[in-house]
Parts: C-alpha cells; sequence; structure tokens
C-alpha cells in the first residue's frame, strides 16, 4: 500500500523539507526559550513544593497504635 506523504516532508518521508526548515527558523528560539522557561517554573515550583513539606514538623501528631498480628 503506497500512501502519498505530505508535501513539507522530507523525500523519504519523514524529517522535513529545506522549505519548512526555513519557515520554522524564525520559531525555533522563541520556542526554546519558552520551554526553558516553563521548565524553570515547574522546576522550581516542585523545589518549593518539597521544601516546604521538609519543614513541617509531625511531631506533635499523636499516631495510633500499631495492629497486633494475629497468628492463624
Amino acid at each position: 500500500m503506497v500512501t502519498k506523504h505530505a508535501p513539507y516532508m522530507g523525500e523519504r518521508g519523514y524529517g522535513f523539507t529545506q522549505a519548512m526548515q526555513r519557515a520554522r527558523l524564525p520559531y525555533r528560539n522563541k520556542n526554546v526559550i519558552t520551554g526553558v522557561a516553563l521548565f524553570g517554573f515547574v522546576a522550581s515550583v516542585y523545589y518549593y513544593s518539597v521544601a516546604a513539606v521538609k519543614q513541617d514538623d509531625f511531631d506533635d501528631i499523636p499516631l495510633p497504635p500499631a495492629p497486633e498480628k494475629s497468628e492463624k
């Protein structure tokens, strides 16, 4: 079964043509900057959350007694 590939795809059916690469070039830097900014934001929220939970002191909360093992 032979299918016609999209016109922006390379000759072998994968990758982009030279024209498509040139058309996407102005957006590449903006996309990289946006990706780095999003990753930095997510990483900082994760780090803040872990650091905030690590500071909590649960010593004043009583623990229930451990269940006893019953022999069968």
